[in-house]
């Protein structure tokens, strides 16, 4: 059986891949930061398996600290997906070094600090796959500066710690997500929230004229969590059904 840990599980991607690994029989180590959320996942996931579910805080210095106490009293892991992160409506181009630092913070220091304790304790099972949840923004800068800068880090460090860790068996993936609808995630929050511009993405955006599902990625992950995707490792693979221009993988 193969033990998982995934950030920001509460919500979107974390939370749909949350349920499907659960489904699959996986152990899970859950972290989110709205104890109500964890609190009723737990609940809905326990009757496979007992799933450790974690309410932090993780941009919190203390509940951070604490996280990685509990990793490595953890049994060792196979499979890291990182999905915490996101843009928090800092839409301003003229960003200030605080909104940026929070940024970088909660999309790329957080799992960067997991993964080093992961590694530096070896709280990790033979082939062990670390998946960072990253954004076409940070190719083509659709989105706001702030998260496409941020969000362009997790390439440069994916494709580098890859290089290094490959020969342990440590195979390191970044998914480059187009535009996608889940639980509560960015766009279904904005189809509530102002239809009309909803709409308007759409129709300017997406050539399906149409938004995918996270479904729709729930093979991509399968793979990649398979000895199947090793040879993926150190890429950042697009995912986004042709609404980039982007000739990556």
């Amino acid at each position: 059986m193969k033990n998982i840990l995934i950030t920001g599980a509460t919500s979107g991607l974390g939370l749909m891949l949350s349920r499907h690994f659960n489904n699959k029989g996986f152990d899970l180590v859950l972290t989110g930061r709205d104890k109500k959320k964890i609190i009723s996942l737990k609940k809905e996931l326990k009757d496979k398996n007992k799933p450790n579910c974690f309410a932090l805080d993780l941009t919190k210095k203390k509940n951070f600290l604490s996280f990685l106490r509990i990793i490595k009293t953890k049994k060792k892991i196979d499979i890291v997906i990182h999905c915490l992160g996101g843009g928090f409506g800092m839409h301003s181009p003229n960003i200030s070094k605080d909104d940026l630092n929070f940024l970088f913070n909660i999309n790329v220091s957080i799992a960067v600090g997991i993964n080093k304790v992961i590694l530096d304790e070896k709280k990790y099972n033979k082939d062990l796959k670390i998946i960072h949840i990253g954004s076409v923004a940070s190719i083509e800068s659709t989105a706001s500066v702030g998260y496409s800068m941020v969000k362009a880090s997790l390439i440069a460090y994916t494709k580098s710690l890859s290089k290094v860790l490959i020969n342990q068996n440590i195979f390191i993936h970044c998914v480059l997500l187009g535009a996608f609808e889940y639980e509560n995630n960015s766009f279904e929050r904005l189809k509530i929230r102002n239809k009309k511009i909803y709409n308007q993405f759409i129709k300017k955006n997406l050539p399906m004229k149409k938004i995918a599902r996270a479904e729709n990625f729930l093979g991509l992950f399968d793979l990649l969590t398979s000895v199947a995707g090793d040879p993926l490792a150190g890429s950042s693979i697009v995912a986004d059904y042709s609404e980039t221009n982007s000739f990556r993988i």
